[in-house]
């Protein structure tokens, strides 16, 4: 009983946050009329292009890359070792141990996010920044998952990772609909196929060129793009709560689940 207390209690605070992160976002702010009005009509949809082309690269070719920009094999090995903490400890504090070991990883990603988006921002390069970025987003989501026991390679987790950046990306009643789709998706995984990927990559790069279209507009300035530089390790942060929000859900939801499952038998 002690541990589906503890598990119950930690999916109450979840809730809770993720509760306070809808109502943060509720409603988006928006630019200043007399500055949108200098943004090129054509960049949202350059931009909307640019993500679908580097998510695609990834997926077809340049996973393998971005492995090695990591230790993969680290990261699964300390999921074993907490896994084992866990069982031994069905407490708070070894429960917590996944999401403090996924933190760490978030933690140096933001650094190389603020890194080359000043450094292209100096120069006057907002669009180069995309594939760049777009890499590091899924190195941190990788490394998120296989900090709490998930294979990415799968084209379903594909497809969650996919879901969760275009709900960071989101406000109001599409947001609410982000998040209810993961949940049906902790509840009951979908097998996803090529098609529902190719879908999706669309929805989460539209989503990304939507919110990142004025900084993007102003990182292809030189000198001053270093403000629109700064901007990916803004939205980078946004990705990764709203993903640890929702994996952290996802893990604790399971396994009270299987618990629950257990004791029914």
């Amino acid at each position: 009983m002690k541990e589906q207390t503890v598990l119950t209690k930690e999916l109450e605070r979840l809730q809770k946050k993720r509760i306070a992160y809808t109502k943060r976002y509720a409603t988006k702010k928006e630019v200043a009329p007399q500055l949108s009005a200098k943004i090129p009509e054509t960049l949202c949809s350059t931009l909307n292009a640019a993500f679908t082309k580097a998510f695609e690269l990834v997926y077809h070719s340049a996973t393998p890359l971005i492995e090695k920009t990591y230790n993969k094999q680290n990261a699964q090995q300390q999921y074993q070792i907490n896994q084992f903490t866990y069982q031994l400890r069905p407490n708070k504090k070894s429960l917590r141990t996944f999401s403090k070991q996924a933190s760490s990883a978030n933690a140096a990603n933001l650094l190389f996010s603020a890194a080359e988006g000043v450094g292209l921002g100096l120069i006057g390069c907002g669009l180069p920044d995309i594939p760049l970025f777009t890499g590091v987003i899924l190195r941190n989501l990788y490394e998120i998952s296989a900090n709490y026991g998930y294979d990415y390679t799968k084209p379903e987790e594909q497809f969650y990772q996919l879901l969760v950046i275009q709900g960071a990306m989101s406000y109001g009643t599409e947001l609410d609909a982000c998040l209810e789709q993961l949940d049906m998706y902790t509840k009951s995984v979908a097998i996803a196929d090529k098609d529902d990927i190719k879908s999706q990559i669309k929805a989460s790069a539209a989503a990304l060129a939507d919110e990142m279209l004025f900084l993007k507009f102003v990182q292809g300035i030189p000198l001053v793009g270093v403000v629109g530089g700064l901007s990916d390790t803004v939205f980078l942060r946004r990705i990764q709560h709203f993903a640890m929000l929702n994996y952290q859900y996802r893990f604790l939801h399971e396994r009270l689940s299987a618990l629950q499952s257990t004791r029914q038998q």
